[in-house]
Parts: structure tokens; sequence; C-alpha cells
């Protein structure tokens, strides 16, 4: 931008020297013509000799003729590269300069070189032809159109003039040369009116100039031409007015008054040539002298009115001294001038009323204009306001959630930020953030569906913000993940029981839709934030605490170690080795029997899943199904755990046909048992398989039944009449799910081994075994223990009456080969006692 404003300077300086070269000619121009007169002024009040005066004013004049008509020719020519008109005009303007330098060329020889009386003489014929030439070349100057209104004034402020000058001049000039002049000859008299008439040519070539529109900005060659006129008829006035009287003496101070029309015309063709200069140059035409111009331009309307007055005068003297015309005809002039003033002031006055209507409909048409403006404004101003409005809901909502219009991840980040900086600055000021992670809420959402899920996210967000102070920040990042910065924390202890008083919040009820649902939540803590430098890295470190107290058991929080970054990478590498184990088959199921405690018979195996890592060696679930459940890999590994199983079901009833009422029991997770085409793929399956429906038992949690209550029903609806049994796995180990019994068709629960190990320790514990068997057997609902280790606790649970059992002193998990030959014996066996069935199941264990 500097550069281009240079650049446009330099532009302007050049264009002003350009122009001011030609002002520069025009102003040593002047300076010529005032030291030519001045000399001229000098030489001839200095000469005192009537002779040499003579002699003088015969000699320099046509010199000056010269000069001028030159000037005047070369300026037409210049002329040209702008209008031909121009040039024409400026060449008969030119042309009527060299006849009147012929003139005084003539009238020196017959003077001087004769010693004879010019006048009248062939002298005569070129000063007349002057006159004519001026007149066509003022004529030819081009102007600009003028409109109608403007045509009829100038026609009536030229005749008002022109009337009042041929009146002036009948009775001081025309009038008296004809009345002194009875002696003369036609042609002498016909010269001595040519003058006086001539004069009233240039008045009418004078009005030409001051009433026309110059179509050029610069007006100095016409106002210097016209000044030349004006000295022209001041001087003929004099001359005549001294011929009349006989006082007229050749090569006095009134030849100088003609030298300086000359002179005065040259410096007109002067300003002319300057001017097409300065037009070459630099585009444009010069301005010079613009005040008097313009001050000529204002009086030029009023010269009708002068020259009214003067035509007053005139008729008043008229009344006082006998002039050559007689009073009513002076009467009849001045009455004829006085009818085109007040036709002009008619026309003015109809014009100023035309123009104030335009005016008025301009007024109108403005203040319409201004009215739309002010609309257009405020339409506009209302406009920007919507825009900011607008804006500021965008920079909102860039900044919340959308659904519980907390404080989004941005916002967050932000603010944890300027809480980082702020304790560098102040090393005593300390904060916590909190990640929280809704536990089981993916059961939630798919169970009742993701408008149920997305009010239970708002009440969450809610009483969260209700639990803390306004200073702190309360985020939702997406899903069911929230994070929380608390400003200005105290000590460890004060940050601990924020973060009991969050948990406690989400473990009351909500009330959605007629549902009550339980929830809670696992929170990764941040504290002792001294040397963190970016909140990304706090945000990873809470949520690696999150994850740790997820795989801990969940519904709980955890404070951030140093060691867990190890421990979240290592979760890390092992996401991306489950990926891998699933495309290289890694996996493997093993069989735990589950027998009758009655009749001592292998009733049905539960699917249990190896991981044969190629490093580590075979690991159980607990040591990696945690990880495949946050990570979603839990999906295809039950997915093929329920294939393989089914698949091997099917393979074991084609080998043993008499043992085709064995079944297989397959745990499902919630996420899996959530899914909306859960049902549509076990059917598959057993299809896929030939399997009967009952070869097939499904475990679920107690936490199924907690969240999935209207959503659960209609699975286990769908499940229980396609004849598919459901048990209740790890019952009794979490919610009290007693009263759920009753609602959903459960075929079994198997008794958590928390309880069978509580056998034989103390009454209590037998008595919850025999309440929990006794309350199935009412609800005719079959019993399972898991985790029989001990002979007192098989005995027990025999006398108990409790149905089936299963454990590591019957057998442990068995890989396939294994389970065959469980299965082998039983074929052989038959029915046997419980003892002989033990020691051969024990002796088929891994």
């Amino acid at each position: 931008m500097q550069h281009f404003n240079d650049s446009s300077n330099e532009k302007d300086r050049i264009r002003g020297v350009v122009r001011g070269r030609p002002n520069t000619l025009f102003a040593r121009a002047v300076l010529i013509t005032v030291i030519l007169l001045g000399i001229d002024f000098a030489v001839t009040l200095l000469l005192t000799d009537t002779q040499q005066k003579i002699i003088y004013s015969d000699v320099i004049s046509p010199v000056f003729d010269l000069l001028a008509s030159a000037v005047l020719f070369i300026a037409a020519k210049q002329s040209a590269a702008h209008s031909k008109r121009l040039a024409i005009a400026w060449a008969m303007i030119a042309l009527s300069a060299f006849v009147y330098t012929v003139g005084d060329i003539a009238w020196g020889i017959i003077e001087v070189g004769l010693h004879e009386q010019p006048f009248p003489s062939i002298a005569d014929a070129f000063y007349l032809a002057y006159y004519l030439f001026l007149l066509i070349g003022v004529f030819l100057l081009p102007d600009q159109p003028a409109t109608r209104g403007e045509k009829v004034n100038n026609v009536l402020d030229v005749t008002i003039v022109m009337v009042a000058a041929i009146l002036g001049f009948w009775n001081f000039l025309l009038g008296p040369i004809v009345a002194s002049s009875a002696g003369s000859s036609p042609l002498e008299l016909t010269i001595l009116l040519g003058y006086p008439v001539g004069d009233l040519v240039l008045i009418w070539a004078l009005l030409r100039i001051i009433y026309k529109r110059p179509d050029q900005q610069d007006e100095l060659p016409a106002f210097l031409l016209a000044g030349s006129i004006v000295v022209t008829v001041i001087s003929d006035c004099i001359y005549s007015s001294q011929s009349l009287l006989g006082t007229y003496v050749s090569g006095g101070i009134l030849d100088l008054g003609w030298r300086t029309t000359m002179l005065l015309a040259g410096l007109a063709g002067v300003s002319q040539i300057t001017a097409i200069q300065s037009l070459k140059n630099s585009g444009e035409f010069p301005r010079r002298l613009e005040i008097f111009i313009s001050i000529g331009k204002r009086i030029a309307p009023y010269f009708s009115y002068f020259w009214l007055i003067a035509a007053y005068l005139l008729l008043i003297q008229s009344s006082l001294v006998p002039l050559p015309m007689n009073f009513l005809l002076l009467s009849l002039g001045v009455g004829l001038i006085i009818c085109l003033v007040l036709l002009r002031q008619i026309i003015t006055l109809f014009e100023n009323k035309k123009l104030n209507a335009q005016l008025q409909h301009t007024m109108e048409r403005l203040q319409a204009q201004a009215a739309e403006l002010e609309k257009a404004n405020q339409e506009l101003q209302n406009e920007v306001a919507e825009r900011i409005s607008v804006e500021q809901e965008l920079m909102y909502d860039s900044l919340h959630d959308a659904m519980t219009g907390l404080p989004n991840r941005a916002l967050f980040l932000d603010r944890l930020g300027q809480a980082i900086k702020y304790s560098k600055r102040r090393t005593k000021s300390t904060f916590t953030v909190f990640f929280i992670d809704i536990d089981q809420f993916k059961v939630i959402n798919d169970s009742l569906g993701h408008l149920a899920g997305d009010q239970l996210l708002i009440s969450v967000g809610k009483r969260m913000r209700g639990c803390l102070r306004s200073s702190d920040t309360v985020a939702r990042f997406g899903g069911d993940e929230f994070a929380v910065l608390l400003e200005i924390t105290g000590d460890k202890d004060s940050t601990l029981i924020v973060a009991e008083k969050l948990q406690e919040a989400i473990r009351q009820p909500f009330k959605l839709d007629g549902h009550e649902l339980y929830i809670t939540a696992s929170i990764g803590i941040v504290m002792n934030t001294v040397g963190y430098d970016s909140p990304d890295d706090v945000l990873r470190d809470a949520d690696i605490a999150m994850y740790q107290a997820k795989a801990s058991g969940k519904a709980h929080f955890e404070t951030f170690e140093i060691e867990m970054r190890s421990q979240a990478f290592s979760r890390l590498e092992m996401e991306q080795e489950l990926r891998a184990a699933l495309e290289n088959r890694e996996f493997q199921l093993y069989y735990q029997p589950i027998l009758s405690l009655k009749t001592n018979e292998l009733v049905s195996f539960e699917a249990l899943i190896r991981w044969h890592h190629p490093k580590r060696g075979v690991l159980l679930p607990n040591d990696f199904l945690s990880i495949a459940e946050a990570s979603g890999l839990i999906l295809p590994i039950e997915n093929w755990v329920l294939n393989e199983a089914c698949e091997q079901l099917q393979k074991w009833h084609e080998k043993y046909s008499h043992l085709q009422n064995v079944s297989v029991n397959v745990n499902v997770s919630s996420r899996q048992f959530a899914q909306p085409n859960f049902v549509t793929e076990v059917v598959e399956v057993l299809q896929r398989n030939s399997l009967k429906p009952d070869s097939l038992k499904l475990e679920i949690t107690e936490s199924i039944l907690i969240g999935s209550y209207s959503a659960g029903s209609k699975v286990f609806s769908q499940l229980r009449e396609l004849g598919i049994q459901l048990q209740i796995d790890d019952f009794g180990s979490g919610y009290s799910s007693l009263g759920y019994l009753q609602h959903f068709p459960i075929s079994a629960v198997k008794i958590d081994r928390s309880f069978i190990e509580g056998m034989g320790k103390d009454r209590k514990g037998t008595e919850l075994i025999r309440a929990i068997v006794s309350m199935t057997r009412e609800l005719d609902i079959e019993a399972t223990a898991e985790g029989i280790e001990t002979s007192e606790q098989l005995n027990e649970l025999k006398n108990l009456l409790c149905a089936f059992g299963q454990g590591f002193l019957l057998s442990r998990p068995l890989d396939k080969e294994g389970a065959e030959k469980v299965l082998e014996r039983q074929e052989k066996t038959g029915e046997g006692d419980r003892e002989e069935g033990e020691e051969k199941l024990v002796g088929g264990e891994e």
C-alpha cells in the first residue's frame, strides 16, 4: 500500500512539473508584454516632436501587430490537435490580427512614406475587415451545449445590451458623425460610420465570449481576448470622439491603446498555446486566474441591468440636453429594453419556479432516499446485531455441549490452560481435574434408546453441577465422558471428599420415562499438578486414572500415580495384541463340567475363553476382558465364543449320540446383550450348527437386569419363547435382584462362589444358601453352585438339595480333548454314583 501511495505521489509530482512548464512560458509572455507596454508608454511620453511620434507609432505598431499575429497563428496550429473547430476559430482571430497589421502597415506607408493624409485610404478597408474576421473567430470558438432556458436568457441579455449600446452609439457617435459630415463624400461617411458599427460588432463578440459556455476548463485565453476587445472598443470610441472634435493627433497616447489591444490578443494566443501543451503533457487543461474569471462570470448575468440603467440615464439626459435621436425614439428604445428586461424576469421567474419545483422534487426524492437509507441502515444495524448475536451463539455453541449445555472439551482445555499458567505464577495455587465415565452407560443407551440415554446424561450433568462451586467447571467431552476442573483446591482430603460427593450424587436413582435407573461412575483424579505444561497432558493422566478405576471394579475413583502411565501403555499394547489375536486365532475355549448333584451326571459345560499369548503364555479372562470391553473388542470376542461353543457342542452331539442332553453355557456381557440383533445372531448360530434351543444356556450378570428392565424384558421373552434358557451368573454378588426373578423368564441362578466359600465357617453362610435354594425351588428355578472346592461344601449342598454344581473339586476347566474324555466316560458308564463319577471327572481335569 505504501508503494502504491509513493507511486501515486511521484505521478502527481511529474504531472505538476510538466504542467508547470507551460505556466512558466505564459508567465514569461506576460512579463514581456508588460515590459513592452512600459517601454512603449515611456517612449511615447518622452518623444516631444510630433513627427517623431508619428514615425515611432507607425513603425512600432506593425511590429506589435506582426508579433501578435504570429503567436495567434501558432495557437491555431496547436489547437488543431484538440479540435478542428477550435483551430479554425483561432485561425480567424489570427487572420483578424493580420489584416489589422496590414492596415497599420498601409497607414504608416501613406502617412510617413508618402506624407499624405491616411484617411480615407486602403488602410481603412483592412481595419474594417478586422472587425468581421474577429467576430467570425469568436463565434467559432466551441462551447458546451446550453439548455433551452439558458439560450433564451442569453439572447435576451445580448439583445438588451445591444439595444442599449445602439442607443448610446447613435446619440454619441453615429448621430454626431452624420450631422458633422454634411459635406463629406459617401465613402468618407461610410468609413466614419464603419468604425462605430465595427465597435458594436465587437461588443456583440464580447457578449458572445461572456455568455458562452467554454468546452475547456481553462478560460484564460477567452478572458484575455475579451480584454483585447474591450480596449479596442474604448480606443475606437475615443478616436471617433476626437475625430468629431478635431483633436485627434496621430502618434499620441491613443495609439498606445490599439497596440495594447494587439499585445493582449497575442497574450491570449500564448495562453491558448500553453493550455494545449498542458493538455498534451498532463491530460488536463490548466486553471489560471480562476478567481477573476469566476467574478466575471458572476457579474455577467447583471450586465443587462447595468445597460438598462445606462439607457435610463440617456433618456434623462435627452430631456435636459438635445440629442441626435428625438425623445420619442429614445423612449421607444428604452421601453423596448424595459420590455426585454421584464420578459427576462418573467422567464427567470418561471425558471426559478421550475427549478424550485425540481428542487422540491429532488428534496422529496432525497428525503425518500434518506428514509430508505435510514430504513436500510436500521435493517443493516438489525442484521449486524443479529449477526453479532448469531456469532455469539456460534461462539457459545462452539464452546459448549449442545445437549447438556455444559462446557465442551475446547472450553475445558482453555480454562485448564489458564489454571496451569496461574498455578505457575502463584505456586500456592493448586487445582484438580476429575475425568468421569459413566459405568455401563452403553447398556442403558442401547436397551432404553438414545433419547433416554440423552436425558440421563443431562440429569447427570445437572447433579454434578449442583455438587460444585460456581468457580469450578463441569464439561462433557462426548458420549458418557465428563470432566471437572476444581480451581484453588485445598489438600488431598478435600479433593477426595468432592469425588465421593460426586459419586454419591450419581448413585442416587434417576427416574426417566417411568424407569428408575441406578448407575455408577468411575473417576480418575489428577492432583499435585506442579510440572504440567499442557492441558492435554493433565487430561491424559486423568484418563489413565479413570481406566484404572474401571479396571479395579468400577464405581469408585483412583488418584493418578506416575506408575499408571506404564500400565496405560501396557493396556494400549494389549489392545493391539487383542486385535492381532482375533486375526491370528489365538483364542481357545476351555470347558468346565456342570454336574447334577443328585445323579452325578454331566449336564452341561461352561465355555471359558483362554488366550494363548505368543509371549506371555495362557491368559485367563480376568487378564484381558476388561481391556477388550473398554476398547470395544468384547463384541467380536464374545461372538467368536458363542459360535465356537455351539460348533463344538454340535460335533460332540454327533460323536456321542447318547449324550444329546448335554448343553453348553455361554457368558453374555451387557454390551453383547444390548445389541439390537442379539437374538437374531443367537438363532442363526443355533440353526447353522443344527442345535436345539435347549442345548444353549446363556449366563448373564445381575447388572443386565438392573440396567435393561424394559428392553431386556423383551429380549428375555424372545429367548424364552425360542426355548433358550437364561441363567443369572454370580447371583447375589451385586445388586438385590430378587424382585427381578418374578419379572424375567429366568431358568436358573448360579450362586456366587463367595457364598459357597462362606459355608461351614458360620451358620449364616449355610442358612443363606438354604434360603436361596428354597426360594429358587418355590419359583421353579434351578440353582447351580459355583466354586465347589471341598468335599464338605459338596456334601452340604447335596443336603440342601442344590440341583447342580461346578468347581475345581468336580473338575477344572478342560480343553477340547479333556472334555471329550469326560464325555467318553459319561457315555460308557451311564449312571454311576457320585464318588465314581467324581473320580472319573477329576481324573479328566487338565
